[in-house]
């Protein structure tokens, strides 16, 4: 990790790490952290400590200006961070292998009869759950309103690349990673596609040793 990389943290930035108890999850959310106030700081031409972040009535993260929207989603080792300008956005990653027993409870408590029965057909029920609950996650998250009691309301057919919520349209972006699955939503119905960018291709040096996650940034 970056020596001065818990520098350029806000105060409540400060609170929030010294609260995660997992060394791992605390890592991930420095690392988080760090690019994202980093990569801003090259496009807004400002201190990176300095870049106000707020929590909103909801606790979603936000910049205390308009124009720019990011989330970040971490799974296991695994790191994304979605930053854009085209609209409200979310990223959902998942790393984890559920056993078909756990599949089916999840399924009976958060989703409609018509995925429980899309999914009591499928020919891959593990992977097609985690497809359907990224893209969920990943709309809640680009809607600012939370999972609790909204997961059902999140409309999609397995395929498409469109999904609604309280009738606002939302592009879904999904990508294979390493033994993961990564959703990313943006509001809107038109906008440019997403531009992947892993460590090396960040404009900025960074200074991570040892096996180095995934990242995605996209505008």
């Amino acid at each position: 990790m970056p020596e001065n990389a818990q520098k350029i943290l806000s105060p409540a930035e400060h609170k929030r790490l010294a609260g995660i108890r997992h060394p791992g999850q605390a890592r991930l959310f420095l690392l988080g952290r760090y690019l994202l106030r980093r990569w801003l700081a090259v496009h807004l031409a400002e201190d990176p400590g300095r870049i106000p972040i707020r929590i909103d009535s909801r606790g979603k993260p936000r910049l205390a200006r308009p124009g720019w929207h990011f989330n970040i989603s971490h799974s296991g080792s695994l790191l994304a961070l979605a930053i854009g300008n085209a609209g409200p956005l979310g990223v959902d990653l998942e790393g984890r292998r559920l056993d078909p027993a756990r599949i089916l409870r999840l399924a009976h408590r958060y989703l409609s009869d018509t995925e429980q029965r899309w999914l009591a057909h499928s020919r891959e029920p593990e992977l097609d759950f985690i497809r359907l609950w990224t893209v969920k996650e990943a709309v809640l998250k680009a809607q600012g309103g939370g999972i609790a009691n909204n997961l059902q309301r999140v409309q999609w057919q397995a395929g498409s690349h469109r999904a609604l919520f309280d009738d606002q349209p939302y592009r879904l972006y999904q990508y294979t990673l390493d033994r993961a699955w990564l959703t990313l939503a943006v509001a809107g119905t038109d906008g440019p596609p997403p531009l992947l960018l892993r460590l090396p291709d960040l404009p900025f040096d960074l200074e991570i040793g040892g096996p180095q996650p995934n990242l995605t940034i996209n505008p």
